[in-house]
C-alpha cells in the first residue's frame, strides 16, 4: 500500500518576464558547503543468481488479441518472439563489450520491446543481479561473496537493518500492516516510527523461521509487514540506482522507492494501485497473485472489506479473483522483477524469512487531482478571472417581471454561471505560459507530507567544498534525494496574442525559475537531466561569458535552499 499525496498551495498569477539576469539569478546565498552522502551500513554479502533468463507475461497461453477497448490483457506475442527479445538484448551487450556494463538484464530497450507499459503485467526473471546490488546483514540462505570480488564491495540496495533503521526515524513514513493468514477481514495498520522494542523485534525477523508449531495456535498468529516510503531519500545510493535504472521515465512521473519487509506469510492483502509500479524482489521469496483484468474505482469501492483500516479487496483466494476470473501465480526470487500497470489487482505473500521487496512507483495525477488543484489555485488568487462574480444585469429587462417566478432557477441563470466558470478555465488553459507554470509547479511538488525537508542551510554551514571547487574538479553536485527537477520551454503571448520569445523554465520541488535566454534554457536542461553534476558538465553548461558568475550564484542559491548539495564522493 503506497503513500499518499500532499497538496501545497500555489498562487495563481500572470507571468511577467524579468530582465534576463534577474529572471535566472535570484541568488541569495554565499558559497556552498559539503554534504556527506551517508548510508546506514555497508555490510557485504551477496545473492547467488538464477540459472536461466526468461520473460513471462500475465497470460501464458497463446490467444488472439482482443479489441482495444477490452480491459483484459492477453499474450499478444508468440513465444519465439519473446525469446528473440532476450537473445537480441544479450547479444547487443556482448557485441558492445562495454566495460561499464552492469551485468543486469533489465534495461529501457528490453522493457520497451515488451510493449507492456500501461497495458499488461510483465515478469522478468533475473532482471537484476542482487550479488552486485544488495548489502546484506547476514548470510542466511545466501552464499557469501568472495573476498576478492570487487563488484560486491558496495551495493546501492539497502540492507534489512538499513530499512529498519529508517523505519525508526520519526521523519520517515512507515507503517506495520498485520493480519491473520487466510482471514482478510483481520487486516490492521499501525502508522509511525518503530519503538526501541519494535526495532529489536524487526531486526530479529530477518532470520526468524516459523516459531509456532501447533497448527491451531499458528492459525491465530498475526503476520506482519513493515512498509517504508521514501527509502531513496534516506539512502542516496538507492536514489542513484533508481534514477539510472528507470531513466526512461520522466522525472515528474517518478514517485519514490518503497521497501517492504515481511515475515513468512506476511503481506498487505489483495489491492490495486493507481499507477505503474515495478516490484523488485531484493531478498527472500514472495508469491504474487495477479488478476487477469483491470478493475475500475467503483468496483474497487464496492469490493473493499468493511470495518478495517486497510484497503483490501474481498472475494479473493489463491486461485481466482471475483467472478471466477482466474489469477496468475508467480514466485519471485532475488533479482526478479514484476511490472504492473495501473488498476491491476494483485496480492503478495512472503514465502520466506528476510523477504524484502522494492516497489518503484510512477506518479499519475488524476482528473480529480488536477481539478482540485485548479480550484485551490483560483481560491487563493486575486486575479480578476478568479474573483469575478456571477451577474444578471438583464434581470429587469424585456418585461421579465411579468413572468417572474422567485422559486425558479432559470435556464439562463444556469447558462450564465456555466460560461462564467468555463471562461475562467479557458483563459487559464488557453494561455500556454500560465498552464505551463501551473502544470510544472504541480507535478514537481512533494508527493507526500515531509517535515522540514529539504533543509535550508544556515549561514554558519557554508564551509568546505563549494560550487567553484566542483568546477575545478573537486567533488560532485547532487540533486537532493526525493526532490523533483524538471524543465520546460513555452511560447509566451502578449495581450493581443502575438507570439513572443520562448520562455525557458526550471521547476524544482514546486518552485519555478525562468528566463528568455536560450543559453539559460540549456543550463536548466543540464540541471534537470542530471542527478549528478560533475565539474566538466557544469563548466560546459555555465560557459565563460560575463554571465557565468550569475549562474554559479544561482547554483549556490539552490544549495542554500537544500535542493542541491555538494559532496566529495
Amino acid at each position: 500500500m503506497r503513500g499518499g499525496h500532499h497538496n501545497n498551495i500555489i498562487f495563481f498569477a500572470s507571468i511577467t518576464l524579468s530582465s534576463p539576469a534577474s529572471s535566472l539569478l535570484m541568488s541569495k546565498s554565499p558559497s556552498s558547503s559539503i554534504f556527506k552522502r551517508d548510508c546506514h551500513h555497508n555490510v557485504l554479502k551477496s545473492f547467488s543468481s538464477h540459472d536461466a533468463n526468461s520473460i513471462e507475461y500475465a497470460h501464458k497461453h497463446k490467444s488472439v488479441a482482443r479489441a482495444a477497448h477490452d480491459d483484459r490483457y492477453v499474450l499478444e506475442w508468440k513465444e519465439d518472439m519473446i525469446d528473440d527479445i532476450i537473445a537480441a538484448n544479450i547479444k547487443k551487450k556482448t557485441d558492445d563489450d562495454d566495460d561499464d556494463d552492469d551485468g543486469h538484464l533489465f534495461n529501457a530497450a528490453l522493457f520497451s520491446a515488451s510493449k507492456a507499459w500501461g497495458r499488461r503485467p510483465f515478469l522478468l526473471r533475473n532482471a537484476f543481479d542482487p550479488h552486485k546490488l544488495m548489502v546484506l546483514d547476514n548470510d542466511a540462505n545466501i552464499q557469501e561473496a568472495d573476498d576478492d570480488d570487487d563488484d560486491s564491495e558496495f551495493g546501492p540496495w539497502p540492507s534489512w537493518q538499513d530499512v529498519v533503521d529508517i523505519a525508526s526515524d520519526y521523519e520517515a513514513e512507515s507503517r506495520v500492516i498485520s493480519h491473520i493468514p487466510g482471514d482478510y477481514s483481520t487486516f490492521d495498520i499501525k502508522w509511525g516510527a518503530l519503538s526501541d522494542a519494535e526495532f529489536d523485534e524487526w531486526l530479529s525477523k530477518e532470520t526468524s523461521e516459523e516459531a509456532v508449531s501447533d497448527k491451531k495456535a499458528q492459525d491465530v498468529v498475526r503476520k506482519e509487514t513493515l512498509v517504508v516510503n521514501d527509502i531513496d531519500r534516506f539512502h542516496p545510493p538507492l536514489a542513484d540506482w533508481i534514477y539510472d535504472t528507470f531513466d526512461f521515465i520522466p522525472n515528474w512521473r517518478m514517485d519514490d522507492g518503497q521497501i517492504s519487509l515481511a515475515e513468512v506469510n506476511g503481506g498487505i492483502g489483495p489491492h490495486v494501485d493507481n499507477y505503474d509500479v515495478f516490484l523488485i524482489q531484493m531478498n527472500g521469496s514472495r508469491t504474487w497473485q495477479v488478476g487477469k483484468r483491470k478493475i475500475d474505482a467503483m468496483e474497487e469501492r464496492d469490493r473493499l472489506i468493511d470495518g478495517i483500516n486497510v484497503r483490501v479487496l474481498s472475494d479473493w483466494d489463491d486461485d481466482q479473483d471475483v467472478g471466477n476470473t482466474e489469477v496468475e501465480d508467480w514466485v519471485l526470487n532475488p533479482g526478479d522483477m514484476l511490472y504492473l500497470p495501473p488498476r491491476v489487482p494483485h496480492c503478495g505473500i512472503a514465502l520466506s524469512s528476510g523477504c524484502m521487496t522494492l516497489s518503484v512507483g510512477c506518479r499519475a495525477p488524476s482528473v480529480s487531482d488536477f481539478v482540485s488543484r485548479i480550484a485551490e489555485q483560483f481560491s487563493n488568487s486575486l486575479e480578476d478571472v478568479a474573483v469575478r462574480r456571477y451577474t444578471d444585469d438583464d434581470l429587469l429587462i424585456d418585461g421579465s417581471i411579468a413572468n417572474f417566478s422567485p422559486g425558479e432557477i432559470t435556464a439562463k441563470a444556469k447558462d450564465n454561471a456555466k460560461h462564467l466558470v468555463l471562461n475562467a478555465l479557458t483563459k487559464m488553459m488557453d494561455d500556454d505560459s500560465v498552464w505551463d507554470e501551473f502544470f510544472g509547479r504541480f507535478v514537481t511538488e512533494p508527493k507526500r507530507l515531509r517535515n522540514n525537508y529539504p533543509i535550508p542551510l544556515e549561514a554558519d554551514e557554508f564551509d568546505g567544498t563549494t560550487i567553484k571547487d566542483v568546477l575545478d574538479g573537486s567533488g560532485m553536485l547532487y540533486h537532493a534525494e526525493g526532490i523533483c527537477f524538471s524543465y520546460s520551454a513555452v511560447n509566451s503571448q502578449d495581450v493581443i496574442g502575438t507570439a513572443t520569445p520562448i520562455i525557458y523554465r526550471l521547476y524544482v520541488n514546486g518552485e519555478m525559475w525562468q528566463s528568455d535566454l536560450a543559453d539559460d534554457g540549456m543550463f536548466y536542461q543540464t540541471i534537470a537531466n542530471n542527478r549528478v553534476l560533475d565539474g566538466t558538465m557544469l563548466s560546459k553548461s555555465i560557459g565563460n561569458d560575463k554571465r557565468c558568475e550569475k549562474k554559479v550564484e544561482f547554483l549556490e542559491e539552490l544549495v542554500s535552499d537544500g535542493l542541491l548539495y555538494v559532496s566529495e564522493e
